[in-house]
């Protein structure tokens, strides 16, 4: 395998729970369109990652329940649609602070998505991701990253959605799952299964390039939708489904040795 970091041996990394967390990526982690009351505005208070909401009880917040030290060292850098390309600049904004958060979490893939995608449309993802990885591997060396699949599946979220709903995201392209009169088309749906899978695949295969990267396995992914988790506009996170997202990847870090189990 090729390593495109340094060895973990020539670098000092935290143990036991991190001083100091940052998120990057897209709206997903931005807490955008969380609360009804204030809806299509970011809320950074509600990200799943570096949240002070105690509804949501993010991974932050469950940092600071065991690890004092780790208070107002909670940084979001993560923006509305943001691709790889953005990624790439919010990589360059870590390298750029003094101190250098001990925990990196990346949420990237969603607006990237070209379905279906062709093998030219994933190894250009998996070039502009790994170029942001190798910023931080190159200037943030003592960071450990976190990267995340994507929340749940097509799959389970159709199934979740009402009638009214299906018809409010129907389409005609080759990848939507819902015909215009709302009903499944299943080889659409099953089309796109394939290319996410495929996009994930880039996520996975692009961490293992680098000692101080770890990939969540697909445990978002694995994630059955249901309705309580999507805001109003149907394609974010609400207040319950960031706090779904903490707790997946909270399991998902201990497994990774990225913060102690139990």
């Amino acid at each position: 395998m090729l390593v495109l970091s340094g060895s973990a041996s020539s670098r000092s990394r935290y143990s036991g729970y991190p001083d100091s967390i940052a998120v990057l990526g897209h709206s997903g982690a931005t807490g955008y369109d969380s609360d009804p009351k204030q809806p299509r505005i970011d809320i950074n208070a509600n990200s799943w990652a570096t949240g002070t909401n105690p509804a949501v009880n993010s991974v932050y917040l469950r940092i600071l329940a065991k690890h004092p030290q780790i208070k107002g060292h909670n940084l979001n850098l993560a923006q509305d649609g943001a691709t790889v390309r953005e990624l790439l600049e919010q990589t360059k904004k870590v390298v750029s602070l003094k101190d250098k958060p001990d925990l990196l979490i990346i949420q990237i893939m969603d607006n990237d998505i070209v379905c279906p995608a062709t093998k030219r449309d994933l190894a250009s993802f998996r070039a502009g991701y790994v170029s942001a990885l190798k910023v931080l591997a190159d200037g943030a060396s003592t960071s450990s990253v976190f990267v995340v699949s994507q929340f749940g599946s097509p799959t389970t979220q159709v199934k979740v959605l009402t009638r009214i709903e299906r018809l409010g995201v129907g389409g005609t392209g080759p990848c939507d799952g819902i015909n215009t009169s709302g009903r499944l088309v299943p080889k659409r749906l099953a089309r796109l299964e394939r290319t996410i899978h495929g996009y994930e695949a880039q996520l996975a295969a692009g961490c293992k390039l680098f000692t101080n990267c770890r990939y969540d396995n697909g445990a978002f992914g694995r994630v059955v939708d249901k309705q309580a988790y999507m805001s109003e506009d149907m394609n974010h996170f609400s207040i319950r489904g960031h706090a779904k997202a903490a707790a997946v990847a909270w399991l998902a870090l201990t497994r990774a040795g990225l913060v102690p189990p139990g």
